[in-house]
């Protein structure tokens, strides 16, 4: 074969390549894009809505969770969502992003902030509730000029939404002052600030100082500084945390810090845990296995073995032995060993005969059964 015919042959095997690839590619869609027209803004307002995976096949409805620039961050709620989704940190819910061009948010969040209140109040949220199957449960999230605005709405109209998560919230220095403490609100609030951001964290620290001295009767709110952010970057981890925090009661209870758990009030912070979720959310009413097992094991981890044996007791240490050994034995084990490392031999050799009627011909527990069995014969 010539040097101009092999030269051929492969611009003709890349051509076929390519139209293969081309041929097995398909769009990644997330979401929908919507046009809503606005007479109180004078134009049409684009907007991106996001509906559950399983939103066609239910007739569940579902919380809404507004965003404002959602050219900038929609995409990262709906990979919030889908991360607590896998990890059961809160139910499904739709999302909409309402997109705001340069610089077109600032008269928007700013000057104009009437006219975009009435859109949103008044055209894009009774739109989306016709449209789609909601709950009632409405959240709203701005950032910077955006977060201003949600304050804003938040001083004037609380109970327009159930949680207001604002990030950076500028300008609000001077409008905190308006801020009526004497009132109630049921509503929540999460907000946060960069410790770099100057101006910015003057009026963080203002709202959270006033609320601090003046509590506003059934408004719950958190403030969070995130040292490693900056002011670009905040409206990213206050839409994880914040939703988390909304959403707090949704995961069944879960500890990891032994002195966390005891300072937040122990059983009964983790029994009105599980008391709030049922409530909320339709679950039992009692803590589950593994809420129970997270709260012995933080005791094991932090090696306080008082408050092991107290926690045990105080979640009836025969019966939460015996769920364990049916759902989670590899916890028993763990539980063994504890007591082994603590001298408390014959506990250990209990638990070992208990696995063992499991697993009977387990070398390695067989090993340690005897390993216990001989210190404490020793022992007495």
């Amino acid at each position: 074969m010539k040097k101009k015919e092999i030269i051929l042959f492969i611009a003709i095997l890349l051509a076929v390549s390519g139209t293969k690839a081309q041929i097995n590619a398909s769009n990644n869609v997330v979401g929908k894009n919507h046009i809503v027209h606005s007479k109180l803004l004078g134009e049409a307002r684009e907007v991106q809505i996001y509906l559950p995976e399983g939103y066609r096949e239910s007739e569940k409805a579902y919380p809404v969770v507004y965003v404002l620039d959602g050219q900038r961050f929609f995409l990262h709620v709906v990979s919030v969502n889908q991360s607590f989704l896998q990890f059961q940190l809160a139910p499904e819910f739709i999302i909409v992003g309402i997109k705001n061009s340069y610089p077109d948010r600032f008269q928007n969040f700013g000057e104009g902030k009437e006219n975009f209140k009435g859109f949103l109040q008044d055209e894009l949220m009774p739109y989306v509730n016709k449209q789609f199957r909601t709950n009632g449960e409405n959240l709203l999230f701005g950032w910077e000029y955006g977060g201003s605005f949600a304050f804003h709405l938040m001083k004037d109209q609380p109970n327009l939404f159930n949680a207001y998560l604002i990030a950076s919230p500028f300008p609000i220095f001077d409008a905190i002052d308006d801020l009526d403490t004497s009132s109630s609100m049921e509503t929540q609030l999460y907000f946060a600030v960069s410790p770099d951001e100057y101006d910015v964290r003057h009026s963080t620290e203002k709202l959270n100082e006033k609320l601090k001295a003046h509590p506003i009767e059934g408004l719950a709110w958190t403030y969070f500084e995130f040292e490693l952010e900056e002011h670009r970057s905040t409206g990213y981890p206050t839409l994880y945390h914040g939703l988390r925090d909304y959403f707090k009661y949704y995961q069944e209870f879960e500890t990891n810090n032994l002195q966390k758990f005891m300072a937040a009030g122990g059983m009964d912070f983790a029994r009105d845990h599980a008391k709030q979720r049922a409530e909320k959310y339709g679950f039992s009413p009692e803590l589950s296995l593994w809420s129970r097992f997270t709260i012995i094991r933080s005791a094991m981890r932090a090696d306080e073995y008082e408050q092991f044996e107290t926690l045990l007791n105080a979640m009836d240490k025969k019966s939460f032995l015996k769920e364990l050994v049916a759902n989670r034995d590899y916890a028993v084990s763990q539980m063994a060993a504890f007591y082994e490392k603590h001298n408390r031999f014959q506990e250990a050799v209990e638990l070992y005969d208990i696995l063992l009627k499991k697993y009977p011909d387990s070398e390695r527990l067989l090993n340690r059964k005897s390993s216990a069995d001989k210190a404490l014969n020793q022992n007495k």
